[in-house]
């Protein structure tokens, strides 16, 4: 993301050439209205940004993500981390998330088959094709987000408030045995210590798939009246993430900048507690199987689209870089990994488990083997398929350097630093990231009445809701 060129004073927003002291209620509803934009121009802009609290939470979010990959309460049992399964990957999901993975599995399944690239186009990189899905992606992205806040409403958001009330017209009860029997809280198939139903994250999952669609269903639920403005500003803002996280329609590329705007939707569903029970600031439980299943679907339709339409690497360094398109997933997948080596050394080397280091990369027998469960061995596979004709420490030397590293602990370590270091702090990278209500810019002035919209679907939303770290 790193090609466009620099915005002239015509088209930059009003902070770069006007006083920053000064905001009115105008300004907000006008920002409001507008919907989420840019407001990192200058490397002024970038000092600012990367001093931010906004910065610091988006890297504590990514951090949390993947500390709870390796963490045993990642499990429900607490014995073990999470054990994803790509067999049945909704297994510890929210609502939301449920149907947010059930339109890109539309997207991986149904949009590149009905859209193949164009044959006949000789240029090396970006199939013009592309255009075309970008624009269904724009078209269906509301029907996308409505699904996911309907699921999240109608399984979390009203339950909780139906529980609320009767918890506390039982308060008022003298005698209160047995008011907590058949008809309990339990019995909402809601969100309980071990998750959601299976019935409720196919539904969801389903209902996500249509909305994907070219016939997308009715809304699932209704939404109160005084809660409807608030909402589409929250969807208006969420469309926009979605639209970046996919590559550039004009410059057809993709880079980590795209996979960043996905990991904002992410921390924007995050904020909005569509992740996790919705009564509590989401534990490790419920952020694992973001990180793992949630970002693998992602990878399916982002690794088609750069195959069928030879996207352009966006600010790739070349064989010196840690892929020519991602960087999260590996952290997510090392993480994975350090949870596995430090379950071994905890069972003193169980003979049932598998010895996975850094240096096993180099296994092709274990990555066809274990490379659809493990993210970061699923990462290297998918690279020495692409580059099968050049030896692998000739096409990926940093990967190849990160395999001798003694263990997956300082794996994940060095490519978090890698994330911050070499995106959330390069201008080319966030000079295109987009700011609103949910994401805010440190420019923008809104805190206090746009906080108030972030509340639409988070009634108890608040600034310490979102910091874990």
């Amino acid at each position: 993301m790193d090609k466009a060129p620099r915005a002239t004073a015509a088209d930059q927003p009003s902070h770069v050439t006007t006083n920053r002291s000064t905001s009115t209620s105008s300004t907000t509803v006008a920002a409001v209205a507008a919907g989420p934009s840019r407001y990192i121009y200058t490397q002024t802009d970038m000092e600012a940004f990367k001093a931010s609290a906004t910065k610091r939470d988006l890297l504590g979010f990514a951090t949390a993500l993947g500390r709870s990959c390796a963490s045993p309460e990642s499990s429900a049992s607490a014995a073990s981390p999470y054990p994803y399964d790509p067999s049945n990957p909704l297994v510890g999901l929210s609502p939301a998330t449920a149907s947010l993975h059930g339109s890109m599995r539309h997207m991986a399944e149904k949009w590149l088959a009905e859209l193949p690239p164009d044959a006949t186009v000789r240029a090396r990189f970006g199939n013009p094709i592309f255009r075309e899905w970008h624009e269904r992606l724009v078209e269906r992205s509301g029907a996308i987000i409505r699904s996911a806040l309907d699921c999240h409403r109608e399984y979390v958001h009203d339950v909780k408030t139906k529980k609320k009330k009767e918890e506390e017209g039982e308060e008022e009860e003298e005698e209160g045995e047995g008011s907590r029997g058949a008809g309990g809280p339990d019995d909402t198939s809601t969100a309980g210590h071990d998750g959601y139903s299976m019935e409720i994250l196919k539904s969801c999952s389903e209902a996500g798939y249509a909305a994907a669609s070219d016939e997308a269903p009715s809304r699932r639920v209704t939404v109160p009246a005084n809660e409807q403005e608030r909402e589409a500003v929250v969807s208006q803002e969420l469309r926009a993430y979605l639209h970046q996280a996919f590559g550039h329609p004009i410059r057809l590329d993709y880079g980590t900048g795209h996979e960043s705007s996905f990991l904002i939707l992410i921390f924007c569903l995050f904020k909005l507690r569509c992740i996790g029970d919705g009564t509590s600031p989401p534990e490790a439980r419920h952020l694992a199987p973001v990180a793992l299943a949630i970002f693998s679907q992602y990878l399916q339709v982002t690794r088609g689209l750069q195959r069928d339409y030879m996207l352009e690497p966006a600010g790739s360094h070349g064989v010196w870089g840690l892929d020519d398109y991602h960087c999260l997933p590996f952290y997510f997948g090392a993480c994975q990994l350090q949870a596995i080596e430090e379950d071994d050394k905890a069972s003193a080397g169980n003979a049932g488990s598998e010895d996975i280091t850094p240096n096993s990369i180099h296994d092709d027998a274990l990555l066809k083997r274990l490379g659809d469960t493990y993210m970061y061995l699923s990462c290297i596979r998918y690279i020495k398929e692409l580059k099968s004709s050049v030896p692998f420490f000739e096409s990926s030397p940093m990967l190849d350097d990160i395999s001798h590293l003694p263990s997956w602990g300082r794996v994940s370590r060095g490519l978090l630093r890698l994330y911050d270091g070499e995106v959330l702090v390069k201008l080319p990278v966030v000079q295109h990231f987009i700011f609103g209500t949910l994401f805010q810019g440190e420019d923008t002035y809104l805190a206090l009445e746009l906080d108030l919209i972030s509340a639409a679907l988070c009634p108890s939303h608040n600034i310490s809701c979102c910091t874990l770290y």
